[in-house]
């Protein structure tokens, strides 16, 4: 499953992801992930979530995000969620590339039975149609 969180700079994406992490992990069996392009947020994060922080990594597109994220996942069979905050700025992609990356996490969700979070950076009127079904907030 995959849920999407819109909103423009500043509305409050990320507040709303790092509360949706730390209520998550009170249900979980496994573990929960968090990536984000930076480590500013750690403590707000529940120590129970594993923060991962990409700047100095290579994940300017997102087929080479989705490699890493298989990467991840293939790395620790216990995930059950991923929260991908700043989509738009991890992978460098615009709306209407993130259509195709959006296709392909639904994928591997479908595959691996993880559930996908994801924060971007647009408008909800901005959204094609048939990614509404996935909004969240």
């Amino acid at each position: 499953m995959i849920q999407i969180i819109t909103g423009q700079t500043g509305e409050g994406k990320t507040k709303l992801m790092i509360e949706a992490a730390n209520q998550k992990i009170h249900s979980l069996k496994g573990n929960a992930i968090y990536i984000d392009s930076s480590n500013k947020h750690r403590f707000a994060l529940a120590h129970q979530i594993r923060l991962i922080e990409t700047s100095t990594l290579p994940l300017k597109s997102h087929s080479n995000f989705i490699a890493f994220l298989c990467g991840v996942i293939s790395a620790n069979h216990d995930i059950e969620v991923v929260f991908i905050d700043e989509l738009f700025k991890l992978t460098q992609c615009n709306l209407d590339e993130m259509v195709n990356f959006l296709e392909e996490i639904k994928k591997l969700s479908d595959q691996s039975g993880i559930e996908f979070v994801i924060g971007t950076s647009c408008s909800k009127n901005d959204l094609p149609q048939h990614l509404t079904p996935y909004l969240i907030a």
